[in-house]
């Protein structure tokens, strides 16, 4: 078999080709060096075949990635962390609240404001002085599913709606904020409706991803020293950063975390933030 060619199963289903190329960036943007990005992409390739899926090979290539670098472990599994803000997508919301709080924002979730013709309910409202901005968040429960014209034109009659409402007139930007990606038709319609995308492509030169990784804003399904279900019972009460842990020692040791635990856990979180 020629190793260049072979075909694997994609996250929601369908097929593409594999894309050595498409691994060893995903690695780049995990902060190891080149040298580390180029043998673990060699080592991945060799050990898939037709037919193998995304989720085995990101397992096979985060397994590889740790042995390297916990951070970048982190940086490279972050898209999935993030999807782990569910399945409601309500934690999901609060994360893109604290992501505006970090740019200065002060903020409220779940507002129902009236439009023109309807009533619509805002997920995001920000303001900063005198700038105001709402945001609709698009959360997917499954990996791999895009952001497609249909939601950027749903999202554009929405925003149309509330600006020409009378709690509307005064707001500058729309944001449309999603875990996954969007599709180059959504990217090219809202770039030219004026909303302003946050997701795992988008923007195109600096990603909401890479935002995260700037500002530390690491949810806490990312760590690396938490069981899943200490991450639910995290995510149940609404501790939605890991930055924010510390602050939470008593619900950690309640949650049945011990002592050498939390400290390993904060040493994480230190790491995290020092890198």
């Amino acid at each position: 078999m020629n190793r260049k060619h072979f075909n694997i199963y994609k996250a929601h289903g369908g097929k593409e080709k594999f894309s050595g190329r498409k691994l060893f960036a995903s690695l780049k943007r995990s902060g190891l060096p080149y040298k580390q990005c180029q043998l673990i992409t060699d080592k991945v390739s060799k050990e898939i075949n037709e037919g193998s899926d995304t989720k085995e090979i990101f397992k096979k290539t985060l397994r590889l990635v740790k042995q390297n670098s916990h951070v970048a472990a982190v940086h490279y599994s972050l898209k999935r962390a993030i999807f782990e803000l569910g399945p409601t997508g309500h934690q999901f919301e609060l994360f893109v609240a604290k992501y505006f709080q970090h740019k200065g924002f002060n903020t409220k979730t779940c507002q129902t404001l009236n439009g023109r013709l309807v009533k619509h309910e805002v997920d995001v409202i920000g303001m900063n002085n005198n700038t105001r901005i709402f945001a609709e968040c698009k959360f997917h429960n499954r990996l791999g599913i895009k952001n497609d014209i249909k939601i950027a034109l749903y999202i554009k009659a929405r925003r149309d709606d509330l600006k020409e409402g009378p709690e509307g007139k005064n707001f500058h930007h729309f944001y449309l904020v999603s875990n996954t990606a969007f599709s180059k038709d959504a990217i090219t319609y809202s770039a030219g409706s004026d909303i302003v995308l946050l997701g795992v492509n988008a923007p195109s030169d600096r990603s909401f991803l890479d935002e995260i990784k700037d500002l530390n804003l690491y949810p806490v399904t990312s760590l690396r020293g938490l069981s899943k279900l200490q991450k639910n019972e995290l995510l149940i009460k609404n501790i939605i950063l890991a930055k924010e842990l510390p602050r939470h020692i008593n619900f950690l040791l309640k949650i049945g975390m011990l002592d050498h635990e939390i400290d390993k856990l904060l040493g994480e979180i230190k790491m995290l933030e020092t890198y």
